[in-house]
């Protein structure tokens, strides 16, 4: 029998935080003691920590793993008591008001790489402590924020141990960094941490490939181990959830929607389909972090309903309750394509799916494994027009299928951290 080696992931984010980007490692850790490896995570005591979103319910799939929390600073908890609503910002830095520009220049310009760096000083000592009291051989950093894997730089220089850094999201790359003024010497601190990061650890994992990867690696001049691994869908929570679809042709979304994202031609497309005024029974049900504007903006050509977070549980069910679901990149060719965290539990609901993205991208090529799911670009409004209508007409007809990708098991949870697993004892 293989001996279990212990692996210590410094998370920031951890339950009861909500999102994808905890969602990622809280189904690792579930699955890799199947792999011959013992997960110990170090996150942020969440009352010192600051989360866009709160899923207490994530909490029952990783009681069972071991837990250490620290002491946080958190300069996105003094933020967030100048905003009305009291909520920290994901995915967007807002500049509706020239407050919020200030603080948006406070945040690119003082806090490097982001604003919750102050939790490395504790989380450093802690991660420390523990890789000398287990005999640690192996540690996995994950960001956003990338300031983590700063924790994972300092660890690797004093202790020597085996190191994964996981960019779940890019870090100079990010597509609201050039929407804001940022000093010089601040890039290029910004990049120069980057790129120790790079050439430091042991091997990167990204959610991407190809594109993303080619960009990385014109950073390091070394030679590095650069692996992918998607975000997938755990099967055994989607199997507990049973597929209820309304009597109304529903279209839905889930996660994060704001300015940044390609939302202009699936409008445009509702508007000139204008399903209220042609009284069609449509409705567009939106769940997660979305931006009022953009609500107001479909409000007008179709019924929509705007749910808030869920928890992910709620938000299975309502994926699974879709006619049709739509997932929207961010703007401008100059930024990586993203595979989001929803997109392969979209897959594997059996809707079919449009997908926002340029040509070529990865999400297009994820989502050619779905016979009835496609992409289109700004472009495309024309294909986008015709794709719902056929889409609606065969809902009518009562000709509507789950059509759930043979290969989709490739994706799973499970599957991915045998992945993972193997990635690991690679470095």
């Amino acid at each position: 029998m293989n001996k279990t080696e212990k692996i210590l992931i410094i998370s920031y984010y951890w339950p009861p935080a909500g999102g994808s980007g905890v969602q990622r490692w809280m189904y690792f850790s579930k699955y890799l003691s199947q792999f011959n490896f013992k997960p110990i995570i170090l996150t942020v005591n969440p009352s010192y920590a600051s989360y866009p979103s709160i899923d207490k319910s994530l909490e029952n799939q990783v009681s069972n793993i071991e837990l250490h929390k620290t002491f946080s600073l958190e300069a996105l908890k003094f933020y967030s008591l100048f905003k009305s609503s009291g909520r920290i910002p994901q995915s967007v830095i807002p500049k509706k008001t020239f407050f919020d520009k200030i603080l948006a220049f406070i945040r690119l310009n003082l806090f490097i790489p982001d604003a919750r760096i102050g939790w490395n000083s504790f989380a450093i000592r802690k991660a420390l402590k523990i890789i000398r009291d287990q005999n640690i051989k192996y540690i996995i950093t994950t960001g956003p924020p990338h300031s983590t894997h700063l924790i994972g730089l300092k660890v690797k220089k004093t202790i020597g141990v085996k190191w994964l850094a996981d960019f779940r999201d890019p870090w100079q790359e990010i597509f609201y960094l050039k929407d804001y003024f940022r000093f010089n010497f601040i890039k290029n601190l910004d990049l120069r941490l980057e790129k120790k990061v790079l050439r430091s650890s042991d091997g990167i994992i990204t959610t991407v490939g190809d594109q993303y990867h080619s960009i990385l690696k014109n950073k390091t001049l070394i030679k590095q181990k650069f692996f992918s691994i998607y975000n997938g869908y755990d099967k055994q929570e989607f199997d507990k959830v049973e597929s209820i679809r309304p009597e109304y042709f529903n279209i839905v979304f889930t996660g994060v929607l704001s300015r940044n994202n390609n939302y202009n031609t699936f409008l445009k497309a509702i508007q000139r389909l204008d399903p209220l005024k042609n009284h069609q029974k449509i409705k567009f049900n939106l769940a997660g972090h979305i931006d009022n504007h953009i609500i107001d903006l479909f409000s007008k050509f179709i019924d929509i309903q705007s749910v808030g977070y869920l928890s992910h549980n709620q938000a299975i069910k309502l994926m699974k309750s879709s006619h049709l679901l739509v997932n929207f990149n961010y703007q401008g060719t100059d930024t990586p394509d993203m595979v989001s965290g929803k997109l392969i539990e979209y897959l594997a609901t059996g809707s079919p799916i449009i997908n926002f993205s340029h040509a070529n991208s990865e999400s297009e090529s994820l989502i050619s494994i779905s016979e009835n799911s496609v992409t289109y670009s700004e472009n495309d409004l024309d294909k986008v027009i015709t794709y719902i209508s056929k889409s609606y007409n065969t809902w009518l007809k009562g000709e509507f299928k789950e059509k759930i990708p043979d290969n989709l098991a490739d994706y799973s949870r499970l599957n991915l951290t045998k992945r993972l697993a193997n990635v690991i004892r690679d470095i």
